[in-house]
């Protein structure tokens, strides 16, 4: 809490400095509490839609993934057109509960199967291909062939842990030098 008691702030605008205002909310630019607050956040609407959802299925018997996230992108993946009241509901009570906005202007769907494209889900548009983190899908793939799926899955998951890895590396190499310095 000693970081954020009594925190002013300056803005630097072409070489010029504004006068000082207190921030009363959010966390400092470069915080490296930042990672990990926004983590726990966002770990009980991740919960909440893997429990709800059914995901995509890589096999008989298997859990489906319904959430892939990395940083403030989620990616949910929807079985049927009912889960779309499910997802609404879940999305709704984050939004009450944290005050935090789902961006639809940033948010994409991707239609694959029987999905009418037609009747637009929660007023977000359709897209021929989307990307999740670096791996492009498009509504003509073979998704629902099983191996491709789970290849799929797969390399979306290993490419965010990676990228998370990699992040939190930088971070605490950004610690060791601010400790050091210190």
């Amino acid at each position: 809490m000693g970081l954020y008691r009594d925190v002013t702030s300056v803005v630097l605008i072409n070489g010029f400095k504004s006068d000082c205002f207190p921030i009363k909310s959010s966390t400092r630019q470069g915080c490296p509490l930042c990672m990990q607050l926004y983590a726990i956040c966002m770990n009980p609407l991740l919960h909440n839609l893997e429990e709800a959802l059914t995901g995509a299925r890589m096999g008989r018997g298997k859990p489906g993934t319904a959430t892939v996230a990395y940083e403030d992108d989620v990616t949910v993946f929807l079985a049927e057109p009912d889960e779309v009241q499910t997802l609404q509901e879940i999305l709704h009570n984050y939004e009450e509960a944290t005050g935090a906005e789902i961006n639809m202007d940033k948010s994409r769907a991707l239609a694959i199967g029987g999905w009418d494209v037609t009747k637009k889900i929660m007023n977000i548009t359709y897209h021929e291909e989307i990307r999740i983190l670096a791996f492009k899908l498009t509504n003509r793939s073979n998704i629902w062939n099983k191996e491709h799926w789970f290849r799929v899955i797969c390399q979306v998951r290993a490419a965010a842990k990676d990228a998370y890895y990699r992040k939190l590396s930088l971070d605490k190499r950004i610690r060791f030098v601010h400790d050091y310095l210190n």
